[in-house]
């Protein structure tokens, strides 16, 4: 568990890896909160929308990407 973390910290701390995870947070983020939020993003009710699960909801894809990346980097680092 000790080198996935490492694996993980790798992942945020490379500037290449860390736009791939931004990219896929964004694309992934937009689409789940145009799902989950349709009814007020598409009347213009912005007061209404809940910010809080907006942001969860960007931060938990790039959370599983960091965490898969790193977990495959990991069995490829046994591998070798």
């Amino acid at each position: 568990m000790n080198r996935v973390i490492m694996n993980c910290h790798y992942q945020i701390c490379n500037k290449l890896n860390l736009a791939k995870h931004i990219k896929i947070a964004l694309v992934v983020g937009i689409v789940l909160n145009i799902i989950n939020q349709f009814d007020f993003i598409i009347h213009l009710q912005f007061q209404n929308i809940n910010y809080l699960k907006a942001i969860t909801t960007f931060f938990v894809p790039f959370a599983v990407s960091v965490y898969s990346a790193a977990t495959i980097k990991n069995i490829e680092d046994k591998n070798d």
